[in-house]
């Protein structure tokens, strides 16, 4: 009786290691330029420049809906930054439009990574980290 439902559990578990392995969503897309849109907990490699991307946190601090706010506000998104001369380092990079001079770029590896601005964000989904994408450019 043992050995049939020790079998079952191995397949099952071959099965899903199976699928796990071709999900799409464990993939790394490859960009080809400087500019990628990267949704919640995914990553982009961008192969002209030989650097992964990957976007893993992020905090709000943007003008709540409905509010009339004397700043804008701005949005902290921490990624994870992988070069192929090994690399291997974490940055938090903040967007706005004003005040001038937040940390919008960081410099790894000879390369400049900039976060460019949040995707498909409206107001509502402030504080929703599943519904972020975040715009990232390297140079």
């Amino acid at each position: 009786m043992k050995l049939p439902i020790l079998f079952a559990c191995t397949v099952l578990l071959l099965s899903l290691s199976f699928c796990k392995k071709n999900d799409p969503a464990t993939t790394t897309p490859q960009v080809s330029g400087s500019k990628a849109t990267i949704a919640w907990e995914d990553c982009a490699t961008y192969t002209d420049h030989d650097v992964t991307v990957c976007f893993i946190g992020v905090n709000e601090y943007r003008c709540p809906c409905d509010v009339v706010c004397v700043w804008e506000g701005a949005v902290d998104a921490t990624l994870k930054v992988t070069t192929a001369s090994g690399i291997d380092t974490t940055i938090v990079l903040t967007t706005n439009s004003n005040p001038v001079g937040l940390n919008n770029s960081a410099t790894i590896g000879g390369k400049t990574i900039r976060f460019v601005n949040t995707d498909a964000v409206d107001c509502a989904d402030y504080g929703n980290s599943e519904k972020y994408k975040v715009v990232i450019a390297v140079e």
